[in-house]
């Protein structure tokens, strides 16, 4: 599907008003000297920044309602003469055919309003509402009131409005005694402020995946339009909608993914989706239906996350037990070096300047500090010690240089050092010339099983079908003839060329959980119970309880009971927002505290509604090469991409 040609400008359609604010205090665009177009109604002007603008609220009362069109024509006279053109006076006939009088005062109203019109005779008036204006006031005092008012920068460059910049201009309105302020813009020049909002290139710095996260957003956009017309605007810009951040946030990689993805969205049926997203579904998606029933599709039913699923790694050899690193270092440099388990120290040299190009020569290797010497002199690393290793025994200077290479190595220990530190040794001068690597990298799933994408690498790579298989808790690690991973969790792979000598799985204990991007990441969030019998309104909680859980495993149902008896109900995802919690895949246990305190303890999984497309997964399955256009697909079952071009625009035009 080949992209729409990038927009001219920031204001070329299509457009989408996003709400920026919605606020009753004074919102102001700082810019000292800045000139700005301003229109409303059939007039215009010109102001020029700073620009402080604020809502004008102001008091409507009805002062009588008349039968006799004379009565309502004197009351209107009265009022003029009165209280003169701090007023405004209007007149109006009803249904009921009975002529209303309503006066509205300017802001600020005038205390003791209800006195001053019994005062004139009008003893029954009383406030209908609250009409209102936006007020411009610029930086020579001029000043604008106007119930909406269009704002148009005189320039191109990015306009600062409350603490952001925001592209193209402003549509300010007077709504429910509030100021909302719209940013008015060029779709895409909008999307290049929500992609790396909603998922920062940083964190998920995969080309693929942005793409897929710019269609889904471009897409979401497109089928709110209009769903705030009401008020003048489609969309908000905080997580209610999507986040827009303006041109604060915008970055090359995200701005990339967006042009090169331009006014293409996902249809089912020729109809843009209702594109919904999540940070991380937990391992497979929710039904729409389940959270959402008012906005349940065929599309937006629960998928198993395809990133998020269990990898299998298979072994060579016989699994073991558990061993010091030191012993699975020895085993690591036998392999290296082509040598069997119980060689002597003179055939581990021997071996070590023939993998080097090193000499043998030297005293024997009745001390550790003389097995360095010549180790150092096999590895060609003689002068590298001296000059680099700090000086000192050999021995100091082969763990300076093993430390320069940020490689372990323990000092020698005074007994029992030619068993398995001579072998580590031996592995860490391999390491220091190169012949033996290590690198560390994230299990991610491919078209023909597992593979790792290292943390220093472009893309990933396929791992053999078996290969010489570990897993490592804390210091220790055993052999083991396969292992179950999760899609994120820490590789380290030892290298002798492109040979795998070891592939580690390093475990919790390691201190390397599933990485931080994984979307099995898990959440703990613990609450007195008082503070849960506020958030869940009951002052007297006594239990809660789950009364429905999805095909998932999410809490769909709710409900708590206070010391009465009486029942409280929640449902779908009103659940997680009466809980306050990152997601609805939760479990929970009581717990006291010290001093008889009580609490809820939630264990939980993912992060978000667990609805649409998974951020986490989408950047798992682009790292494993997947393209955006199947990573939609995976998501967003059943739905084709389409484009959504100028010609089809939006309902602000």
């Amino acid at each position: 599907m080949t992209p729409v040609p990038a927009p001219t400008s920031d204001t070329a359609p299509p457009l989408i008003r996003v709400l920026l604010a919605r606020t009753s205090k004074p919102f102001v665009f700082p810019q000292p000297g800045r000139p700005y177009r301003v229109r409303w109604n059939a007039e215009k002007t010109w102001v020029w920044g700073p620009l402080t603008i604020r809502p004008v609220k102001r008091p409507v009362w009805q002062v009588g309602a008349w039968k006799d069109p004379a009565g309502a024509a004197s009351a209107v006279a009265l009022l003029r003469v009165k209280l003169g053109d701090v007023v405004e006076i209007g007149r109006s006939t009803g249904k009921d055919h009975l002529q209303r009088v309503t006066v509205t005062w300017a802001d600020p109203a005038p205390a003791g309003i209800k006195g001053k019109l019994r005062s004139l005779g009008f003893a029954d008036a009383f406030q209908t509402g609250v009409d209102g204006a936006v007020q411009i006031r610029d930086m020579a005092g001029n000043q604008v009131e106007a119930a909406r008012i269009f704002l148009e920068p005189a320039d191109d460059w990015p306009v600062a409005a409350g603490s952001k910049r925001y592209r193209g201009w402003f549509r300010l309105r007077f709504s429910n005694g509030k100021l909302l302020v719209i940013n008015e813009l060029n779709i895409e020049a909008y999307l290049e402020g929500v992609v790396p909002a909603e998922m920062g290139p940083s964190a998920f710095p995969q080309l693929a995946a942005l793409k897929a996260q710019a269609v889904a957003a471009r897409t979401y956009a497109v089928a709110h339009v209009g769903d705030h017309e009401d008020e003048g605007y489609d969309l908000c810009a905080t997580p209610a909608c999507q986040v827009y951040g303006g041109v604060g946030v915008e970055h090359p990689l995200t701005g990339r993914a967006v042009r090169e993805t331009a006014g293409l969205i996902a249809v089912f049926d020729g109809k843009p989706i209702d594109a919904m997203y999540t940070s991380t579904c937990g391992g497979h998606t929710e039904d729409a239906a389940a959270l959402f029933p008012k906005r349940a599709a065929p599309y937006l039913k629960g998928v198993a996350c395809a990133w998020e699923r269990p990898l299998t790694l298979m072994g060579t050899g016989k699994p073991g037990g558990w061993m010091p690193r030191r012993r699975f270092d020895a085993e690591l440099v036998h392999r290296a070096l082509g040598v069997p388990r119980d060689a002597t120290l003179r055939h581990l040299i021997r071996a070590v300047a023939k993998a080097c190009g090193g000499a043998v020569s030297g005293p024997g290797s009745k001390t550790p500090d003389a097995f360095a010497g010549q180790l150092l002199r096999a590895a060609g690393l003689e002068t590298a010690g001296v000059v680099l290793g700090g000086g000192g025994s050999k021995a100091d200077q082969l763990l300076h240089l093993a430390d320069l290479e940020g490689i372990v190595l323990d000092p020698p220990p005074q007994t029992g050092w030619k068993t398995e530190w001579a072998r580590a040794a031996a592995l860490a001068v391999l390491q220091i010339q190169g012949i033996v690597s290590r690198d560390r990298g994230e299990a991610v799933p491919r078209p023909g099983g597992a593979g790792i994408f290292p943390r220093k690498a472009n893309a990933s790579e396929p791992l053999p079908p078996k290969l010489p298989l570990y897993e490592r808790w804390d210091d220790t690690v055993r052999r083991v003839a396969r292992a179950t991973v999760l899609p994120g969790i820490t590789l380290e792979r030892w290298l002798r060329g492109k040979e795998v000598l070891a592939l580690v799985v390093v475990r919790s204990g390691g201190g390397a959980e599933a990485d931080r991007r994984s979307a099995w990441r898990s959440w703990t969030r613990e609450v007195a119970w008082k503070t849960l019998a506020a958030r869940l309104g009951m002052p007297h909680l006594a239990r809660i309880e789950v009364t429905k859980r999805s095909a998932t495993g999410r809490v769909t149902g709710l409900a708590a009971f206070d010391r009465s008896g009486h029942r409280k109900t929640w449902s779908g995802f009103a659940v997680r927002q009466a809980l306050g919690l990152p997601e609805t895949l939760f479990t929970f246990h009581m717990i006291r505290k010290p001093g008889g305190t009580v609490a809820v303890r939630f264990l939980g999984r993912g992060w978000g509604h667990g609805v649409g497309l998974c951020q986490n997964g989408a950047y798992g399955l682009a790292r494993a090469g997947m393209t955006f256009d199947r990573i939609l697909a995976t998501y967003y079952p059943g739905t084709t991409l389409a484009v959504w071009g100028p010609e089809k625009k939006a309902a602000s035009q």
